[in-house]
């Protein structure tokens, strides 16, 4: 089998070629990120001779720049592979000079490539990347969203600090239609109390009224807010107000295409406590492309996955001391760890619930003891799409040690 190792970068890869014997048959071939500069490569790699199944195709998955050029090779009937950049520098840093160019990339990529055991990245294809790629949207759509209502709790310390003690949520939808027509104290003390009831009764569907307007108008008169610099805070606030209004309607928008792929198996994985409609598409999109139903350690791979698995430091005074890896989907890690308190405190499952307490009686700390109950959690998962049948909850003695 013939290697071809690419060093992928954003205008320009660099190429090397081995044959069967692991000779150099090109080295620090320049390839232009563009169709011409694919179209040339698959020429030059139909001159020497192998049929595209004859040769092996690797990269690492650098950022985002491999995936146009993964797409073109597969379509001129090759089946380029993915690998981790944790592999490759692992086998350069075997080098005492530790060299990295463009050239000793691909070379490396080429080697690595004739490795049998070498394992490669998985690449989702059709509904699965479908859904991871519309899930992980929706995941930095929330996650700017939490730092846009952040920021609006700090500019109203400053606007109206007493502003929090009239409403449960303050990002809330009645009180961002409030804070958007009157951002400050200031405002808030001048505006007509019938419009401020109008607008209150219309915002929340009936539910806040006069009593509300007159309770906010006496508390923006009193309030001990900023006075100088008045107008540049109520325009900041208005700013963050309509960020926040447009990522919500965006992430309604991700939500409603999301609940259409996969919906078997989306169903199947609500049956486990702590997942829901939020984070179960996620945990599917994540776990999907590296499943196994066979493998014989599938469960182990997808706690590897979402890097809840723990780094041993076994050395010295330190014995079997060790942290949580992190090396592996945020994504799926942070999903993970968001359902797992849930099915602890707001679901109570027992299973769950058991292994959450039985780390914490061990003395662990809070978030040491949540991510045994996620790694329970990804060992369900694994059962419930290997057997295709829901979860169902299991007394704590069902549990092993």
């Amino acid at each position: 089998m013939w290697t071809l190792g690419i060093d992928v970068a954003k205008f320009r890869h660099c190429a090397t070629l081995l044959d069967e014997a692991g000779r150099p048959v090109f080295t620090n071939l320049s390839v232009e990120h563009s169709r011409q500069g694919v179209e040339a490569l698959v020429l030059r790699l139909a001159a020497c001779g192998p049929a595209p199944a004859g040769i092996r195709v690797g990269m690492e998955a650098t950022g985002h720049y491999w995936m146009i050029l993964f797409e073109a090779l597969s379509q001129a009937g090759y089946q380029p592979e993915l690998i981790n950049p944790l592999v490759t520098a692992a086998r350069r840093n075997v080098t005492i000079r530790g060299s990295k160019t463009d050239s000793t990339d691909a070379t490396l990529i080429a080697r690595l490539l004739r490795e049998t055991d070498l394992k490669v990245c998985a690449v989702p294809q059709g509904p699965p990347r479908q859904l991871r790629d519309l899930t992980r949207l929706r995941f930095e759509c929330a996650h700017q969203a939490v730092g846009d209502k952040r920021r609006l709790l700090g500019l109203l310390d400053l606007a109206f600090p007493e502003y929090h003690e009239h409403f449960s949520d303050v990002t809330g939808v009645t009180s961002r239609a409030v804070l958007e027509a009157f951002p400050t104290a200031e405002e808030l003390a001048q505006v007509d109390i019938r419009r401020l009831t109008r607008l209150l009764l219309e915002a929340s569907r009936g539910r806040f009224g006069r009593t509300q307007a007159q309770r906010l108008k006496a508390a923006a008169k009193n309030s001990f807010a900023l006075i100088h610099g008045h107008e540049a805070l109520a325009l900041e606030i208005r700013f963050v107000i309509e960020r926040v209004n447009l990522l919500l309607e965006q992430i309604a928008q991700l939500d409603q295409r999301i609940r259409t792929l996969l919906t078997d198996q989306q169903q199947l994985l609500q049956s486990i406590p702590g997942l829901g409609e939020i984070w179960t598409p996620t945990v599917l999109a994540e776990v999907l492309p590296v499943f196994d139903p066979e493998a014989p350690h599938g469960a182990k791979k997808l706690v590897a996955t979402a890097g809840i698995d723990v780094r041993l430091n076994d050395s010295g005074e330190k014995t079997g001391t060790g942290k949580m890896s992190k090396r592996g989907s945020r994504y799926l890690r942070t999903a993970v760890m968001e359902a797992a308190q849930v099915a602890v405190f707001r679901a109570h499952d027992p299973l769950f619930e058991s292994v959450y307490q039985r780390q914490r009686d061990r003395g662990k700390h809070h978030l040491v003891a949540l991510s045994h109950t996620a790694n329970k959690m990804l060992h369900v998962v694994f059962s419930v799409l290997k057997t295709n049948r829901p979860y169902t909850p299991q007394l704590p003695t069902a549990v092993t040690p």
